[in-house]
């Protein structure tokens, strides 16, 4: 076994659980596995993949940077999942909310804001010296224009025209492909044992809808105006003001759809006619990646939790 310093970079969403392991700076490999569940406890499931990825692939003086749904310091315990995993070669963990992978990954070392927008949504901002998070309250409270929202609306909706109690859509029929029986659907998806993923996944089919239904349209529309909405917030927050040159950026499933990105864009365009738009640098993993090297001079340093093996 190589005894140089290697990162295993983790981003554990509520769709799927992702991993890659970077070796002398360069990844290696990568693995996928089933979602997040953000109700129950978060630590034994990022220990559970640790231990699954380092007994296939054994290495030494491992750095884990997990980004995680669902973090927040009171669930946070890189100490815990240091001692459990200490003797499979770890010797640190770097554990951080998933809207800084997402922003890292997107951005980098610049200032501005970013979406990370997949099931859930977060958005965080970073000014001269300060941070701000937007949303990535989950579906109960939040998550506004996520996939979990266009998809838990995309269904309201087919039911609403079900009932005759709203207007005619194409999701109707996107659901009953999935569920024969209308009337029990509510039954099936709320008992599934990955229901939020679950709803999520109609969010893509709604984005391609709205090129010609209606009520797929108006879904759209709304999603990308929360979307918007919590860019705006998290500028004004770090004291970006309209004339300002941010930059902005978003990565996330959903967001990779033309559907989603172009009003997206014109509405921050529109709203900050000085920001430079960029495309993301990378995703999640790759901000994952970097975490263990932020400066202790970046405004997003305070938020990592971390814990070392003594030397």
């Amino acid at each position: 076994m190589n005894t140089t310093v290697s990162t295993l970079a983790i981003d554990a969403g509520q769709s799927s659980i992702r991993a890659r392991f970077h070796h002398l700076a360069r990844p290696a490999f990568q693995l996928d596995f089933p979602p997040l569940l953000t109700d129950q406890p978060l630590m034994p499931q990022l220990e559970s993949v640790i231990r699954e990825i380092l007994l296939k692939r054994p290495a030494e003086n491992v750095r884990v940077a997990a980004a995680l749904s669902g973090l927040t310091p009171f669930n946070a315990d890189p100490d815990g999942v240091l001692h459990a995993s200490r003797d499979l070669g770890v010797t640190a963990v770097y554990l951080v909310h998933d809207s800084i992978s997402g922003y890292l990954g997107c951005l980098g070392h610049r200032r501005g804001s970013a979406v990370a927008a997949g099931t859930g949504v977060v958005t965080l901002a970073t000014g001269t010296s300060s941070y701000s998070r937007v949303d990535g309250w989950g579906n109960i409270m939040g998550d506004a224009g996520s996939g979990y929202w266009i998809g838990r609306a995309g269904l309201e909706a087919a039911m609403r025209a079900h009932d005759r109690r709203g207007m005619h859509t194409a999701i109707l029929d996107l659901l009953h492909e999935g569920f024969p029986n209308l009337e029990t659907a509510y039954m099936d998806i709320q008992s599934h044992p990955e229901r939020i993923a679950l709803v999520a996944s109609y969010a893509r089919k709604i984005i391609e809808l709205s090129e010609h239904d209606r009520v797929s349209a108006r879904i759209i529309e709304r999603a990308t105006d929360e979307l918007a909405l919590s860019v705006g917030a998290s500028l004004r927050n770090t004291r970006w003001d309209a004339g300002s040159c941010p930059s902005i950026s978003w990565v996330g499933s959903i967001l990779s759809n033309p559907l989603m990105s172009r009003p997206l864009r014109r509405k921050l365009e529109l709203a900050w006619p000085n920001a430079e738009i960029l495309p993301p640098q990378g995703g999640p993993l790759d901000g994952a990646a970097i975490i263990p090297d932020l400066p202790l001079d970046h405004p997003l340093h305070p938020l990592l939790h971390v814990a070392t093996k003594p030397t």
